[in-house]
């Protein structure tokens, strides 16, 4: 019998995340530029936010199944729900703590240690090609969750357009704390299911000890967070706060309008994860993950080099039909290379040092995309992520998968 309770509130949470992700990461970059920080300003937020997320999930990798994945689940919820206060302030300084602290998303995607306590407990509870089918569709709820933000985010603007008036944007804020308060529930009804058999194993008044792996699931969780890092760095310079900016500079393009851009977008990849478990099961796990990616790479490299916002807007689409059937594919992969008492080790640190590659580019990106017409950060995000395809594959195409059914 499937643990249809566990899922369902996982499922509820992550929606609820999504659409506030998804919402913010288009209404904060204007909010901001209303406050009257700048495009230096909100690129180095965004690089605190996911600087910030990252260490939080990396520090958490070895202690993780010892503190309790539940209570790592509750803290963090909790401290979104401390901090959302504190981005009614324009202060860029009150602003870099509530990004370094790791509850913001610079692209309307997973930040925190969220992801990877989910990814660990579902691959607890499901293996094999069933594992794909349901990280598939975790990512399909995600995405179509974060484009429900970015609809929301354009009807806040058809209220602010032109008017002047901050009270949407508040109203976003009181709403982004009011769905951490909602995690908190939702996180707290979680039943043991969702623990290693170390985590009940534990006596409560032992002390908490870090999770050792072998020196061989070390070098290839290093291995593969090295090229994670080395996409995410590439996923870096095209953050969708970033994208809002480009998009608004470039083409004129107002809040209403790019609010549908990233509904799509974001419909679009929840859509390729769907076709992800398909593909995986007749040619492999690996082989999915990278001859999807690569035509996505290429087509986002070009996007800077459409003469219309539509044709530009066209190809982003495109793009993002294949973008994400890389993601659950990943995520089966990295769980079916170690055991399952090494899941979250591997989760922590493949989901949380990719935010560290993601956060160094916004910083440069930010300025990059204030320049006339700018399209480096395209080129430059399409190359590394190619270069990142061509490695995983050279490097991992001859090893095989000892913990799971790769297809």
């Amino acid at each position: 019998m499937l643990p249809i309770g566990v899922v369902g509130r996982l499922l509820a949470a992550r929606t609820l995340r999504e659409i506030a992700f998804g919402t913010m990461a288009v209404v904060l970059p204007f909010y901001w530029q209303q406050k009257g920080l700048s495009l230096s300003a909100i690129g180095m937020l965004f690089t605190l936010a996911l600087l910030g997320s990252a260490t939080l999930a990396v520090l958490l990798g070895r202690y993780l199944d010892r503190i309790g994945r539940r209570l790592v689940l509750l803290v963090a919820s909790v401290l979104w729900v401390v901090t959302t206060p504190l981005l009614f302030f324009g202060h860029l300084g009150v602003l870099a703590i509530v990004a370094l602290l790791g509850s913001l998303s610079p692209n309307g995607k997973e930040v925190g240690p969220f992801l990877a306590v989910e990814q660990a407990a579902l691959a607890r509870l499901y293996g094999g090609q069933t594992r794909v089918r349901v990280y598939a569709w975790f990512n399909l709820i995600g995405y179509t969750a974060t484009a429900v933000g970015a609809v929301l985010a354009g009807s806040l603007g058809l209220v602010a357009d032109g008017s002047g008036a901050v009270w949407p944007f508040h109203l976003a804020i009181v709403g982004y704390g009011m769905i951490g308060l909602v995690q908190v529930v939702l996180y707290a009804r979680l039943p043991s299911t969702i623990e290693t058999s170390v985590q009940e194993s534990e006596a409560r008044d032992r002390p908490i000890t870090a999770h050792i792996p072998s020196l061989h699931v070390r070098r290839q969780v290093h291995t593969l967070s090295g090229l994670f890092t080395l996409d995410a760095l590439g996923a870096g310079f095209i953050v969708q706060g970033l994208l809002v900016t480009w998009f608004h500079i470039r083409f004129g393009m107002n809040l209403v309008q790019l609010g549908g851009i990233f509904f799509g977008t974001n419909l679009l990849s929840g859509l390729s994860s769907l076709g992800a478990a398909r593909l995986a099961k007749r040619f492999g796990l690996l082989n999915t993950m990278v001859f999807t990616h690569l035509p996505s790479n290429l087509l986002l490299a070009i996007v800077p080099l459409m003469p219309t916002a539509w044709l530009a807007i066209t190809v982003l689409l495109f793009r993002h039909l294949l973008s994400q059937m890389d993601v659950p594919t990943r995520q089966a992969y990295t769980m079916a290379m170690v055991s399952p008492d090494d899941h979250a080790y591997m989760a922590s640190w493949t989901n949380g040092v990719r935010h560290y590659g993601t956060a160094v580019a916004p910083l440069v990106s930010g300025a990059l995309m204030a320049l006339p017409l700018s399209g480096l950060p395209f080129f430059i995000a399409g190359g590394l992520k190619v270069v990142y395809d061509l490695a995983l594959y050279g490097i991992f195409r001859r090893i095989p998968i000892t913990h799971g059914d790769e297809g």
